[in-house]
């Protein structure tokens, strides 16, 4: 991700993106990763189907049929360099890195939490900061 810079350990290699749940999202990611690199390295879209899965991923993203599991997610990716983005409204507040919010003119725009992206050994960009709602 352009925004995200990850610790040097998980920046070679395939980039690989966990999707947790259905969402209408996979099949406009798996296109990306058909005609797109990140920084040079291939992208893997991967879809999981527990929250252990999720070990070999950069990037989980949490679609909203799976966003009860938030905490166990959470919990189990706890210290590492793992991007949570998470599909519904408010899972920012509840341990994702970021989240998708709907604003009253219908614009989209997400939830970024600091303290987590932190606690997950990523820096985060001051543009990404400055387009998002940080929520702590």
């Amino acid at each position: 991700m352009k925004y995200v810079e990850w610790p040097e350990a998980q920046s070679k290699g395939d980039f690989v993106v966990c999707i947790f749940g259905e969402s209408p999202i996979q099949k406009e990611l798996a296109g990306l990763a058909s005609s797109k690199k990140l920084k040079g390295r291939n992208i893997i879209i991967k879809n999981i189907s527990k929250p252990e899965d999720a070990a070999g991923c950069q990037l989980l993203y949490v679609s909203a049929s799976k966003s009860g599991n938030i905490k166990a997610l959470k919990d189990q990716m706890m210290g590492k360099p793992i991007l949570i983005v998470g599909e519904r409204e408010g899972l920012a507040k509840k341990g994702a890195e970021l989240s998708f919010v709907t604003m009253d003119d219908d614009e989209l725009k997400f939830d970024i939490n600091k303290k987590e992206i932190e606690q997950h050994q990523l820096k985060i960009s001051s543009q990404l900061i400055s387009l998002g709602i940080v929520v702590n």
